[in-house]
């Protein structure tokens, strides 16, 4: 019997071939299984953020008003998921929201602030420290991403408001903004 080298080479070459392919394309699945994964735990992360955000700065009017108590629990998990699965920008966005709401949750809670201009000062900073973090989510899950100019904004109406929910010049209704 003779002895094809040409047949052996070629099949082994193609058998070598095929497992490389298979290897490859393991690998790039894999990975690209991976990046779909944390995407979708950075966005989640994100979306709980500005969630909670919007809870505690709620509650914090409640609280004030109210007396009622606020749950910082599932805030700190939000915190805790960004921390682990945040880009360094979206973390440091996360951070500044959470430093705002140590600057006056005291007063709230306390129920000490002097007035509804106290309030504002403070809901505005809080607004603005979640547009920071909405924009840098954006920017993180996709770099195409023009930055906004207005936070999605859940304003509880003031009282002594007008049937506009206006209560003077400088509260602003409308288009988004209550």
């Amino acid at each position: 019997m003779s002895w094809d080298w040409a047949t052996t080479v070629t099949t082994a070459g193609g058998v070598a071939a095929a497992l490389i392919g298979v290897v490859a394309g393991s690998y790039l699945t894999s990975r690209i299984n991976r990046m779909h994964w944390s995407r979708e735990k950075q966005i989640d992360a994100c979306s709980a953020i500005v969630a909670e955000s919007t809870r505690i700065q709620l509650a914090l009017r409640r609280a004030w008003k109210h007396g009622d108590s606020v749950d910082w629990v599932p805030w700190n998990v939000a915190l805790g998921t960004i921390w682990l699965v945040g880009s360094p920008a979206v973390v440091q966005a996360a951070a500044r929201i959470d430093e705002v709401f140590w600057a006056h949750s005291d007063q709230f809670i306390d129920q000490t602030a002097s007035g509804e201009q106290v309030w504002r000062r403070a809901r505005d900073e809080m607004e603005s420290a979640r547009l920071e973090f909405i924009n840098a989510a954006r920017l993180s899950v996709d770099p195409q991403h023009t930055p906004l100019q207005q936070a999605p904004v859940a304003r509880p109406p003031l009282s002594g408001a007008d049937s506009t929910g206006a209560t003077g010049p400088d509260d602003v209704r409308g288009a988004g903004v209550a």
